[in-house]
């Protein structure tokens, strides 16, 4: 059987939700309201396909002047005019035309408009069309019939012309996500739904594709950007997808020499540990640790810091003689850091993503999980945040560290030093390999620290517990502890 070709938007992350693009010759509709992004869209579509792959485009505007659109796709340095004079765009300006269609009895004739946009399409042989907001070509249509009819030729002859083409169209303000009259996302062959709604300091905008007829797409919410240089879509990463690059036999050294004894020799290449323990029991410089260690075995490292900035990061290391900045300088080592309010999982997953790409790591510290329930994120969110993470680091190997604030482990009573241990509060021992928790524990009128490997999944370790202290160049794991 024949699948249909496909041709790639060239927009950052589209591309995957789309499973490759759209599909060669059919017409995909960007609906949204006021502000959502549908005219960057447009525009980044046919920007693309001309710079990337060699297609050129025609642009129909019901709406604004051509030369009011170089003037706006200058901010993401597309240069428009150029493109225009070499002969590989062309613009159709029907924003004052009154003869874009003729009126024959109750019918409409759209061969006006259709002569125009084929003129256009053979005068630059453009393999891309975008039409931006339609809605002005219906403004004097009284029932959806018409519409429906106009619509339908007008996809029609562009199939004819062989052209693969987006059309924007306004949807309803009463937020029933259909467009104006209702039926336009059936006639045409794909559908992208633009949102926008409000966050705690700024604007979030959401794409959903709704339809893209006789090919598979990926459903669902997907988060996406306007940046400086256009559109960035945030796709999820498909954890059942990804291949693991795990090894039992190949262990990474903690840093610490004790520790790696009684994990069986270090941390199990490409497994997550959960680091769970209270405020001040070293969780950070157990992290530091880690990714010392790492960089000076010649395996590059990540730092995700939301509990601290980066200065102070930087700072706290190198007091115990670690120099960070130097490693950062050298490409051994990149941060990663976001705002927690309004935290966008998404968007941090492929900050680490590109991190990892960017500098080949093999190591990263997470600092902390618990951090995002404390910004914007419900407990669900973080654990499919951390299911989608863990996948794509197993996938390249990486062998990570996830510090969680687990404020009830302080065992005070005799005989009770575990105290409570919330980690399944979370459901996080399902998503990780392993979970070493650091404690208080008072005795003697002396508070004292203690460490044990409550789980590490597929090796054999110590389940005994051990005093450490927290001393200049890390931590320094002691002897057992006896009560």
């Amino acid at each position: 059987m024949k699948t249909l070709e496909k041709f790639p938007t060239g927009i950052a992350g589209l591309d995957e939700v789309l499973i490759g693009g759209i599909p060669k010759g059919r017409s995909v509709l960007v609906t949204g309201e006021t502000g959502t992004g549908k005219t960057v869209l447009l525009n980044e579509f046919i920007y693309r396909g001309i710079t990337l792959f060699n297609q050129n485009a025609v642009f129909v505007t019901f709406e604004e002047k051509p030369q009011d659109i170089n003037l706006n796709v200058a901010i993401f340095g597309w240069n428009f005019a150029t493109l225009i004079k070499s002969h590989k765009l062309a613009f159709v300006d029907v924003t004052a035309s009154k003869e874009m269609l003729t009126e024959i009895g109750s019918e409409f004739d759209v061969s006006p408009l259709v002569e125009r946009i084929r003129y256009a399409v053979k005068k630059v042989k453009a393999q891309r069309v975008a039409i931006d907001n339609i809605n002005a070509l219906f403004a004097r249509f009284a029932n959806k019939d018409s519409v429906r009819r106009v619509l339908y030729l007008i996809e029609e002859a562009l199939k004819e012309m062989d052209v693969t083409s987006m059309i924007s169209m306004e949807v309803r303000r009463d937020k029933s996500n259909e467009s104006f009259y209702g039926i336009e996302e059936f006639v045409m062959d794909g559908v992208i739904e633009l949102e926008l709604r409000q966050g705690q300091q700024q604007l979030i905008r959401n794409l959903f594709v709704r339809k893209l007829r006789g090919t598979s797409f990926r459903s669902g919410y997907v988060e996406f950007e306007i940046a400086d240089h256009g559109f960035i879509v945030y796709p999820k990463i498909p954890a059942h997808l990804i291949s693991k690059k795990t090894s039992f036999k190949i262990r990474k050294s903690t840093g610490i020499r004790k520790l790696d004894e009684i994990t069986g020799g270090g941390v199990p290449q490409g497994h997550n540990i959960l680091i769970s323990g209270n405020t001040g029991t070293g969780k950070t410089t157990l992290g530091m640790q880690f990714i010392r260690e790492g960089i000076e075995r010649g395996e590059s490292g990540i730092y995700v810091c939301l509990e601290e900035p980066v200065l102070q990061v930087e700072k706290t290391a190198m007091g115990h003689g670690w120099d960070f900045g130097k490693y950062e300088k050298e490409g051994k080592l990149k941060f990663i850091t976001t705002s927690l309010i309004d935290v966008s999982n998404d968007k941090l997953l492929y900050q680490i993503v590109n991190a990892v790409n960017a500098i080949g790591a093999k190591r990263l510290v997470f600092d902390s999980i618990s951090s995002l329930m404390s910004g914007t994120m419900n407990e669900e969110q973080v654990r499919q945040f951390l299911l989608q993470m863990t996948a794509f680091l197993k996938s390249r190997g990486i062998t990570s560290y996830f510090n969680y604030l687990s404020a009830g482990n302080f065992g005070a009573a005799k005989g009770q030093l575990l105290g409570a241990f919330e980690t399944s509060a979370m459901r996080l021992s399902s998503v990780t390999d392993g979970i070493i928790l650091l404690l208080y524990v008072e005795r003697g009128q002396k508070i004292k620290k203690m460490l044990t490997v409550l789980k590490l999944r597929g090796s054999v370790h110590d389940k005994d517990i051990y005093q450490y202290e927290i001393c200049k160049g890390g931590i320094n794991l002691g002897e057992k502890f006896e009560d």
